[in-house]
């Protein structure tokens, strides 16, 4: 990663493969061995006792805070995504203010922006915003999909980011690389 003007770094990969889990162990190797002032988000699956998915939480990297982002058979008259219903104000609320202080991180972390993310208006322009600040972001985004989000698509083309796929074969090799490739974004930036 020798090019100068990179500040965004994607991942990518089929539902499941690890991009939470290695966002995770990525920010807790940033934040405890470089330490690196980074904030931002990570959804979760929830399952019932009979662990069958019935919907997922976005939970904040420093504080450990929990909300629901989605449920099955949530009963809201708010959007649905499939048999999910999102909760957008829950959403909001938690990831909001992480992304207004993104000029004040070294980084920022979104995990995801995708569809259920994409829900709120307020959090896509709050995305948007982070762009234009030229914010340093760590973000997983859907592989591939039928109908290509518009802010996605933006975030892959972007003359700033880089995509990485994450496979079950590449995994586990690919947390020092990404380590690597963000503290080279970051130094660039001081």
């Amino acid at each position: 990663m020798s090019d100068k003007k990179l500040s965004i770094l994607l991942l990518t990969g089929p539902p499941g493969v690890g991009k939470t889990t290695l966002v995770r162990k990525v920010c807790q190797e940033l934040l405890g061995t470089h330490r690196i002032n980074c904030n931002g988000f990570y959804t979760e699956e929830v399952r019932d006792s009979n662990r069958q998915r019935i919907g997922f939480d976005v939970i904040t990297l420093a504080e450990q805070k929990t909300a629901k982002l989605a449920r099955v058979d949530a009963n809201i008259k708010g959007p649905y995504v499939g048999k999910y219903g999102v909760f957008v104000k829950d959403f909001e609320d938690t990831t909001l203010p992480l992304l207004r202080q993104s000029q004040t991180l070294q980084l920022l972390v979104m995990d995801e922006i995708g569809k259920m993310e994409l829900k709120s208006k307020r959090f896509e322009s709050s995305v948007y915003n982070c762009l234009e600040v030229g914010s340093t972001i760590l973000a997983t985004v859907p592989f591939e999909m039928r109908q290509p989000l518009p802010l996605v698509e933006k975030l892959k083309t972007h003359p700033k980011a880089k995509t990485i796929v994450v496979t079950k074969e590449n995994r586990n090799n690919l947390q020092k690389e990404i380590i690597e490739a963000l503290l080279d974004m970051i130094i660039k930036k001081l």
